[in-house]
Parts: C-alpha cells; sequence; structure tokens
C-alpha cells in the first residue's frame, strides 16, 4: 500500500457544510461593502500574517482557543447574508470552487430561520415567510443549477432547525419546510448547541420532517458523549454530523457499522472546536471509525469561518489519518451512497468515480479487502472491487465499439475516395 498519490485529482464529495459558514474573509468584504457595514480593523489578517498557501481565500482573525470569538464572527458573517444576491453570490462563489477541487457531489446546510425570516409589522415580531425563503432558493438553486451546467457537480439542500432555539421552534421548520416543497431540499437536521435539550425533544419534528420524505442528518457526539449518537439514530439518522465520541461505546461503533450510518467527519473543525482533542488531529478517531467498519465522509462544516476547504480536508485525511488512496475513493463512494440525493443521481455520480480508478486502484482495494478485519468494511471493499470491474469492463466495450465504429467509418471513406478517383481517371 502506498500513500503517495496526489490527492488533488480524486473525486471529492461533501455532506456537511453549512451555508452561512462558506463565507469566505473576500467574500465577507465584498457583502460589507454591499450593506455598507463597517468591519472591525482585525476582522481578518493581514497579507503576511497568515500562510496563503494554506488559507488561499482568507484567515479570519478570531482566537481559535476562544469558542465566542468563533461564534461572533460566525453571527457577524451570517447577518450580512440578507438578500437572494446574497445567497446566489456565497452559494455560486464555495460550488465553484468545490468543483475546482474535484468536488463531484455537495450537500449544502441550510437554515430557513436565518434566510427566511422577516420582521411582521403588525406584531413586530419574527415570522417564517414563504416569499422571502422563496425568493431565497431560487437564487441558491440558480446558482447550484449554473456551477452543474458549467462543471457537472451535483448539489442537495439540508433544511435545518437549531436545537438551541427550542422544540417548538424546530418543529415550526420542520412543518415550514413540509409545507413548502422544493425539490433540491432532500433531508433535514438538528445543528446548534448540542447540549440544548435531548434528541427525544425533537421527536415530532423529526416524525414530521420524515413524513414529508426528508432524510435526516443530525449533528450528535460533537461536544456530547455516544449517548447522543445512540438517541440521534434510534429517532432515524442515517448521518450523524461530526460523531467525535463514538469510539467511547464500542456498542454505539459496532450499530453505526451495522446499520450503515454515516459519521460525516470534519477534521478542522473538530479539531477547533472540541475541547477533548487537545488542539491536536492526532487524537481524532476518524482512523478508528474507518477500521470499525463505519462509514465517513470528509467535510469542511464551515469552510470559510475555518479557513479550510474540501481539498484541504482531504488532503488532512491522507496525511495525519493515513488514508490510501484506495481508503480515500471508498469515502467518496461512501459519502454518495449516504448522500440525500435520488437513487438515479446516486449511481450515475457513483459511476463517474469508478470510471477514473485504475487498475492499481482495483487491485489496492482488494488487497484493502484481504487484509481488512472489521467484517463490514472486508463486505463493503469487496463490492468496490467487484463494481468498478464491471464499470471497467463497460468501458471498454465502449471503447471497442467506438474503435470499431471508426474503423469502419475509415473504410467506407477510403473506399469512397477511391470509387470517386477512379470515376475521376
Amino acid at each position: 500500500m502506498t500513500n503517495n498519490y496526489n490527492v488533488s485529482e480524486l473525486p471529492k464529495a461533501t455532506l456537511h457544510e453549512h451555508i452561512e459558514g462558506t463565507v469566505t474573509p473576500e467574500m465577507a468584504a465584498k457583502l460589507a461593502r454591499r450593506h455598507q457595514v463597517k468591519l472591525p480593523d482585525d476582522f481578518v489578517m493581514k497579507e503576511g500574517q497568515y500562510d496563503k498557501t494554506d488559507f488561499p481565500n482568507g484567515r479570519y482573525a478570531y482566537d481559535e482557543s476562544d469558542f465566542w470569538a468563533f461564534i461572533n464572527t460566525y453571527d457577524s458573517v451570517a447577518d450580512m447574508m440578507r438578500t437572494p444576491q446574497d445567497y446566489y453570490d456565497v452559494t455560486k462563489d464555495y460550488l465553484s470552487k468545490n468543483a475546482n477541487e474535484g468536488g463531484v457531489y455537495v450537500e449544502l446546510i441550510l437554515s430557513p430561520m436565518h434566510m427566511a425570516t422577516e420582521v411582521n409589522p403588525e406584531t413586530g415580531k419574527g415570522e417564517l415567510s414563504v416569499p422571502r425563503y422563496k425568493a431565497m432558493m431560487d437564487a441558491i438553486t440558480k446558482a447550484a443549477d449554473e456551477v452543474k451546467e458549467e462543471t457537472g457537480l451535483e448539489t442537495r439542500f439540508i433544511a435545518t432547525g437549531v436545537r438551541n432555539l427550542g422544540a417548538e421552534n424546530v418543529k415550526e421548520v420542520a412543518e415550514f419546510v413540509r409545507d413548502n416543497p422544493h425539490p433540491l431540499v432532500t433531508g433535514f437536521g438538528i445543528a446548534g448547541n448540542e447540549r440544548a435539550g435531548k434528541f427525544d425533544d425533537f421527536a415530532e419534528a423529526l416524525n414530521i420532517a420524515k413524513g414529508a420524505g426528508l432524510k435526516l442528518a443530525l449533528h450528535a457526539g460533537e461536544i456530547c458523549g455516544p449517548e447522543s449518537i445512540r438517541d440521534a439514530v434510534r429517532l432515524g439518522a442515517s448521518r450523524v454530523g461530526h460523531g467525535v465520541s463514538a469510539p467511547q461505546d464500542p456498542a454505539v461503533m459496532k450499530d453505526l457499522a451495522e446499520k450503515g450510518v454515516m459519521v460525516e467527519v470534519c477534521p478542522t473543525s473538530n479539531r477547533i472546536l472540541v475541547n477533548d482533542l487537545k488542539g491536536d488531529l492526532a487524537n481524532h478517531p476518524a482512523r478508528k471509525l474507518y477500521d470499525a467498519g463505519v462509514r465517513i465522509s470528509l467535510n469542511p462544516d464551515d469552510a470559510g469561518i475555518f479557513g479550510t476547504h474540501t481539498g484541504k480536508e482531504h488532503r488532512i485525511g491522507a496525511e495525519k489519518f493515513g488514508f490510501t488512496k484506495a481508503e480515500m475513493l471508498d469515502i467518496t463512494l461512501c459519502a454518495v451512497e449516504n448522500s440525500f440525493a435520488d437513487v438515479a443521481t446516486r449511481k450515475k455520480v457513483k459511476e463517474n468515480i469508478y470510471k477514473t480508478m485504475t487498475a492499481e486502484d482495483r487491485k489496492e482495494m482488494a488487497e484493502l479487502a484481504e487484509k481488512a478485519e472489521n467484517p463490514f468494511l472486508k463486505r463493503r471493499l469487496e463490492t468496490r472491487v467487484e463494481e468498478s470491474g464491471k464499470v471497467a469492463k463497460k468501458l471498454e466495450l465502449q471503447k471497442r465499439k467506438a474503435r470499431t465504429m471508426a474503423g469502419m467509418k475509415n473504410k467506407k471513406f477510403q473506399a469512397l475516395v477511391m470509387n470517386r478517383t477512379g470515376m475521376k481517371r
């Protein structure tokens, strides 16, 4: 097995990314000018104060060790996303960058409470507005459609309730999304302060979302222990955001692997926000999760705020967690399989990923399957070898057919030329 490969050339799928968190310092400056917001002089780092190679889109100046400094930065940036044009610009900027890094599939987390709340002039209270929501979604969808046309990147959205706003608020969001369906909103989530209530408090909201045909991706096990993950799965989550505490309970790990529940790993975010990691990715459980047969994906979480991006998180996967090329391909394939896209889209994206695999990649994956001690991981890798082999054979048949057709056309052309030449003579 070798780790000597170019991560930037691999296809990538992102499942955990908050749209407001994608705003880079460069984009924040653009929004500030648009809305005449005076940002503090020390809001972003100046050129020379950070490594431009590692932070190509600029870097915010908050202290990484100060959680509330991060929250204040996030809130300041989110507050400047006020119009459909803002959402269009932010979405187009992020998705274009993602595609340029090899992105083949993305899911963006949306907060209806942020993007669609308007103050009712009669009551003076903020209320979810259907016209505002539609306008924002039209802008976001336009950006996604344009990037798909330009690059082929598939995008879906996850509507999310904020748990620290209370169970009634999350229920209101679930009802609002149910009553205002959108073809690209295919999932529902719960984010926010994980210590604010228990998942059972939100059971009604989750049932409403499931009844509307939305799949569940719930933040769990980031700050709280594995019991949070257990509750999220019990209530129907097919994906768990962060899930850092899962290895603390072997039963939870086994349950995740058996049920095929994915853990959306967010390395940079976890390093900064999860105290148990002590700011060191060497303490991150990504490798433990993978080796235990748990499906994982690699995600930025808040790419702009954390100064990261999809390519950087995948590079961390290779450099810090030691994932080989075959393992990275498996991780991306898992992300597509656990995505909230329709069956046809998942099949198409998977096949395109398989088309990038070489005979050497398949050989490496077969060797990994043979050595895998976990039965779930072994079976999954064996399936990868089988499926990729079928795609390779299909490609070879298509090439042979194309060569045959080209040969036939060439012979017909030659015959035509000879015939015409003979006629002239």
